[in-house]
Order: C-alpha cells, then structure tokens, then sequence
C-alpha cells in the first residue's frame, strides 16, 4: 500500500472549516474541546469537522486507531511528533531574523532535529507491534525518506557543518569594567558553560541563568555579533559550510511526513480523551459498521458524562431498528431522558462515522452519508419572525440537502403550532426523510405521531411504577400512552391554581 494519508488513506478528500450544523445539538462542540486540550499546538478541529463517508476509511482509522492504542507505540509516535514540531519551530525562525548565518544556523539547527527524528522514529517503531495498513504503509515511507536524504548525502553534509561547529574553542576573561575574547583550544572546556559560572547574582540572590542575558534568541547580542566577526576572519570556512549546507539543502522536509505529524494527532488527542473518560468511569468501545442492522446497547450521553464527573450515575439505554424500521418516535413523561437519548445516539452515530470509539457498550450502525439534526431553540427576538417560521427556515435546509442516506434527529418540532397542524407537518417531515433512505428519531409530546408503521416504531419514556414523579430515563419500546405526565413538574414548581393565587395574595 503507497502511504498518502494516515486519516483517509488512498482516498481522495477535502477538510471541512466550518463546523458542522449537528455539532451544538449533539453538544460535539463541547466534547471536542475536551478532545483537543489533549493536544497542545495543533489545530485539530477540521478533521472532526469531516465525515470520511466511506466504509473502507472507517475501517482503515478503526485499524490504525487500535494499533496507537498500544502504549509503546503510542509514546514512539508522540515523541517523535514532538521532535518534528520542535524541528519546524526551528525553521520558522529563518524567516524571523535578518542576519544570513544565523538563518543558516536554524536551517541547521532545523535539520539535525528532523534528522533526529527519522533515525529514532525508524529504530523505535522496528520494536512495536502493529499490523494496520496505515501504519505500516508509514513504517515502510519513513525508511524510504532516510534512504533518499541519505542518497543526497543529507547526514554527511550535517555531520560535516555540525563538527565545524563542535572544534570551535574561546577564552572570556571577565574583568570589572571589560570583556576580552580570544579565539583558540584553551582547557578544551565549553566557554558558554564557563561564562555562566562566572556570572553572579547580588549575595544573596540565586545565581543567573545564562539564557537571561540573551532575551531574546531572534535578535544578536553584542556577544554574538563580536564571534561570528571573529569567525568570518579566522574561519572562513565554517561559513563556506553553513552556507553551502543552508543552499543545497534548503528543502529537506516531506510534505507526507508533516501532514502525517499533524493528521496523526487526531488519534493522539482522541486516545488521551478515552483514557480521561475511561478514567472517570465511562467506557467507549469499537463499534461495527454493517450492511443495514442498527442496534447498541449501554447507550449513554457522553457529554452528560463527563459534565457531572466521576462517581456519576447515568442510565444508559438499548435500542434495536428493526428489518423495516426507519424511525423510532419518543413520547412520553416531560424531562424523562428523552432528549438525552435522542442525543446520545447522535454521539454514538458520529464517532462510529469517524471510524473511533463510541459511547455504548455495544454498537452496529449501517454506513450513513451524514447527520441532520434539529433541536428546540429559544425564538430569537431580532429576527421579526415567530418561532414556527424559524423552525422551518431551520429545516428546509436540511430536507434540501443532496445526501440521502442519513442519520435524522428531529427534537420537539412544531411546538407553537396547533396540535392537528404539528401533527401533519410533523408525518410530512418524517415521511420526506423515510423517502430518501433516512434513519431517525423524532422526540416529540405529539402522540398521533407515534402510531406504529411498517416504517415507524413508538418508544416511550418510563416512570418508576406508581409513581408519576419519579423518572427512570429508560427508554423502551411500547405504544404511546397518552399523557405527557406534567401534573408532577406543576407541583413541583409550585404552579398549580392555589400556589399562584397564595403567591398574588
């Protein structure tokens, strides 16, 4: 397998920017946060913004994920990573400082690094175990890369300019009112080394850093211009070497190399998540893409999970679509775990489609093109709308898109409109999605929607038994029943006839 990309492959593909529009609903936004604190210099967001959309790619990543999950492995490839990114930030230096030798030094500087890096990165990886195409489509690339730079006599050429480097000795002697400099062998002992013992503080004080004389390492001190004068004089062809090494070796990088250090950090940053996750009592496992079956079961709201932390109880969920089944309807008690489960399959469904681990136990999903997702939200006074006429400038949208095999979450649509009016729009809506090869789930307080269909299943959320006040947020398939149990919530919140009239009294 030629090595292109360790996210998608061989195939072809465009990041998306923008953040995709089921984001917020399904709260992604907020897990990937927690995603990318994992990862420090990165900018990791477009590649879970894109949906690979092909199940070839979900199984590759599910592969190479499972292989960096092996802790050797794992610490070889983020060391080596760190080495690269130490490397280009070397290299953004050339472009920062004017002097000609100090760029030729970075570029140098820039270049043993990532040499480093190679050699380290190809000895290491020869002792860790894997077996994914990805991975050892990049083993077999990386050894590529050493051999052509060592064809061009890249190491002999930075051993060469390093040692010019290494043989250089000065003497500073360091009086009351002067420095003098002297070019030559001396004890043979490292002069900066030598400066920093003689450098100290008022009695008292910790002695001074070295590095504090110099704030800033983008711009020559007086120091610093004083030896390279003296090196131009006396060795000339230190120079010669740093520059004909800057010339000819100007563009030693491959483009595959960094983009896979910067592609490879989407696995990093979602194994260090799972490990917090599984941290605080969550588990994500490995789900199946399959041919048309969707069910899991340990169902739970990942972003839920981790906003109340460790020792916090959810109640996870089963569901199963059966042969013809396209979307289920949820009825039932107000603030049952309703919308938590709607949005949790939402969660489950995105990760299985990025090809990493979801947040249920168990978990098959047909191959979806995308999401489509629309929730309740507050009417915004600005736009001289009412709330129906921004629900269905939020929908239309969606029932326009081209995809057609997608996952469909509909969360309390219509809710300002007559309940005869909802309900009609509402199976309208359902069957234009049904229509085009949509799975979904329709939360809704409408129960003539959940009339059972070859195509629609009702599931209901549960009370504890005789006890109306009391939510178990089990989701379980049954008929609707009838009632949203609201008399609980108007007693606890104080509304009913008496308690307004004791609190206007």
């Amino acid at each position: 397998m030629e090595f292109n990309s360790i996210l998608f492959g061989n195939h072809p593909y465009k990041l998306e920017k923008k953040e995709p529009a089921f984001f917020q609903d399904l709260q992604l936004d907020y897990i990937l946060r927690l995603i990318s604190n994992s990862v420090r210099g990165y900018h990791i967001a477009p590649y879970y913004y894109t949906l690979p959309g092909d199940r070839e790619v979900i199984e590759f990543r599910q592969q190479v994920l499972k292989d960096l999950s092996d802790e050797k492995l794992f610490d070889c490839i983020r060391e080596f990573c760190k080495k690269v990114q130490r490397s280009r930030q070397l290299g953004s230096y050339i472009y920062q400082c004017e002097e000609t030798m100090q760029k030729a030094s970075y570029h140098l500087e820039a270049a043993k690094c990532y040499w480093e890096a190679l050699k380290k990165l190809k000895k290491d990886m020869g002792s860790c175990f894997f077996s994914s195409d990805g991975m050892k489509a990049f083993q077999a690339y990386v050894h590529r890369c050493i051999e052509e730079l060592k064809a061009r006599g890249f190491e002999e050429a930075i051993e060469r300019a390093s040692d010019f480097f290494a043989k250089i000795r000065f003497q500073l002697v360091i009086e009351q009112d002067s420095m003098t400099i002297t070019e030559g062998e001396g004890s043979g002992e490292n002069y900066l080394e030598g400066l920093a013992d003689l450098v100290k503080a008022e009695k008292g004080a910790v002695q001074a850093s070295l590095y504090d004389i110099y704030p800033n390492s983008l711009e020559q001190s007086v120091l610093e211009s004083v030896l390279i004068k003296m090196l131009k004089k006396s060795n000339p062809d230190i120079f010669r070497e740093l520059k004909s090494f800057y010339e000819n070796y100007s563009e030693f990088y491959s483009e595959k190399i960094l983009c896979f250090e910067e592609e490879v950090q989407f696995y990093l940053s979602f194994i260090l998540f799972a490990r917090r996750t599984e941290d605080i009592g969550f588990s994500l496992q490995f789900p199946s893409v399959s041919d048309g079956d969707f069910f899991g079961s340990g169902l739970y709201d990942l972003a839920l999970a981790w906003k109340n932390g460790k020792g916090y109880h959810i109640v996870s969920n089963e569901f199963a679509y059966s042969e013809k089944a396209a979307f289920f309807v949820v009825t039932g008690p107000n603030q049952g775990g309703k919308t938590t489960f709607a949005r949790s399959m939402g969660q489950a469904v995105y990760f299985a489609m990025m090809g990493l681990k979801g947040n249920a136990l168990t978990l098959t999903v047909p191959m979806f093109e995308g999401l489509a997702t629309h929730f309740e939200a507050e009417e915004t006074l600005l736009s001289n709308s009412g709330k129906l006429k921004e629900e269905i400038d939020r929908l239309v949208p969606m029932m326009q898109q081209e995809k057609r095999r997608q996952f469909v979450i509909l969360n309390e649509l219509f809710t300002t409109a007559t309940t005869y009016d909802a309900m009609i729009m509402g199976k309208k809506v359902m069957a234009h999605f049904i229509g085009r090869d949509c799975y979904g789930i329709y939360v809704t307080h409408i129960q003539e929607l959940a009339e059972e269909s070859e195509s629609i299943v009702s599931l209901v959320a549960q009370l504890e038994e005789g006890e109306e006040e009391k939510r178990t947020y089990r989701i379980l398939p049954m008929k609707a029943q009838g009632h949203g149990y609201t008399d609980s919530l108007v007693k606890e919140f104080e509304l009913r006839y008496e308690d307004i009239l004791r609190r206007l009294g």
